[in-house]
This record gives structure tokens, sequence and C-alpha cells, in this order.
């Protein structure tokens, strides 16, 4: 009971001394918000910062997240949840969600479902940015995404995707692609979709025209005229493809060939 007045009387004391010192209560201040702490808020700030959602769609799957932060940088779990809809047709859809997921180490983040490369998803959403129109939900159609069966393809290592965007011409698409360094951009008139893959860095711009239409051979050319084809195509026309057209569909070869040695498979 006697010792119990000294801690009250000891905060009184403080607290007028800062009421009576200014000079203390201002060091208390900087040192509460010091440009340290200032720093530590901002970059936490920054890493919380996300680009607008995107809508992907993929056959009968959709889902809207976003896939880069504020920087342009990927986020885990939006590659998590692109490679979930760009997965082989042959793959089952998970059934954990992303969240755990995401806890899993290595290149594969489910049996058969390849994680497709941070780097292209950062090209992807670059894209996305380039004709996003103020007001307007950005929506993506995977036509193929991973392919196991694409051996030495960039498909097969999840570094490339066949995609188109909503409201966008596969012309503009991939003119807009050919301007990204270390990036294989396919043009095919006949088809729905442009090529888009990853390249090791000091690869340039790669770019091709392919005028083959689904299931026939390659057939490249300097260049192409514009098709109705190419433009965007209505949705009905999409979900009328057969179920492999959207995750195992597109060119078997990702470049033209080499003169005299037969296609080149990259």
């Amino acid at each position: 009971m006697l010792g119990s007045p000294l801690p009250i009387a000891a905060f009184s004391l403080v607290t007028m001394s800062l009421a009576l010192n200014p000079a203390v209560a201002d060091a208390a201040h900087r040192t509460k918000h010091s440009p340290r702490v200032a720093r530590v808020a901002k970059s936490v700030r920054a890493a919380l910062c996300e680009k607008a959602p995107i809508e992907v769609v993929a056959g009968a799957e959709s889902a809207t997240f976003s896939i880069a932060k504020c920087d342009g940088t990927a986020i885990p779990a939006g590659v998590d949840q692109l490679s979930v809809l760009a997965r082989p047709a042959a793959a089952p859809k998970p059934v954990e969600p992303i969240s755990a997921l995401g806890k899993v180490r290595g290149a594969h983040l489910a049996p058969g479902i390849r994680r497709i490369d941070s780097r292209l998803v950062e090209r992807l959403e670059l894209a996305v940015d380039h004709f996003r129109k103020e007001g307007q939900p950005a929506r993506v159609v995977l036509i193929s995404g991973y392919r196991p069966k694409s051996s030495g393809s960039y498909h097969g290592a999840g570094r490339a995707l066949d995609f188109r965007i909503e409201g966008v011409r596969n012309e503009a698409l991939v003119s807009y692609c050919k301007t990204l360094g270390d990036t294989g951009c396919g043009y095919y008139p006949n088809g729905v979709f442009v090529h888009m893959d990853v390249r090791d860095p000091g690869a340039g711009h790669v770019a091709w025209v392919d005028t083959s239409r689904s299931g026939e051979a390659p057939h490249y050319v300097p260049n192409a005229p514009p098709s109705p084809a190419s433009a965007d195509a209505p949705d009905a026309k999409l979900r009328n493809l057969p179920a492999n057209e959207h995750r195992e569909g597109g060119s078997a070869t990702e470049a033209p060939p080499k003169s005299g040695d037969g296609h080149q498979f990259l």
C-alpha cells in the first residue's frame, strides 16, 4: 500500500515535464515518427499495392484476380491462379485453395500443373495495361498454356501462353508483343489467339506469322493481310472449340523453321 503512489507520482512528473518542456516532447515525437519508420511504412504500402484484377477465362472456367503488384512484379498467388487455369486438359482442377497451393515449392504446384513463368505473367500484365480501358474490366481468354506433351517447346516449360484480350484485335496485340524484349510473338491470321513466350535474357525480339488453320501443319509467311478470323472472335466461337483446343491447342512450333532442316521446335 505504501509503495503504490510512487508509479503514479512518477507518471505525473513525466507528463508535467513534457508539458513544461516542448523540446523534450518534440524529441519524443521525432523518435516516434522517424524517417526510418516512415520508410518502412511506405515499403509496406508498396508491397500491398496490386494492379487491377483481370478476368481470366479458360474454357468453362473463369476467375478474376490480380496478377501483378503496382511495380509490375508478379504476385505469387496470381501466378498460381493463372497456372491452374492454364493447366492441360488431362490435369484435374486442384481441390486445395490457392493459399494452400502457394505453400508448395518447385516448378509444379499440383499433379500435372506447372507454374507459369513469373516473367511471362509480368509480360501479360504489360499487355493488359497497355490496352486497358478506364472503367472497363480487362478480360483475357486463354486458349492454351502449359502443354507437357510439347517436348522442347516453351509451352512445355510453362513459358508460353496462347491467348486473346477481349476488345483488342489480335493484330494490335501481336504488334505490342513485339515491343517487349526477350519475347516470342506468334501471329495466326486464321486463328483466334496470339502466342507469347518469355525467352532468356539477350534473345531480343522473335516474331513470326503462321497462316495454317487448326490441325494443319505450320505455314510461315513473311507477313499476312488482316483476316476476319484474326479479329476478336465472338465468345460463342471460342466455346464451340473442342475442349483440347482450350488446353492443348495452338501450333506445335513457336518460330519459323530454319531453312533446310524442317520445323524448329523451341
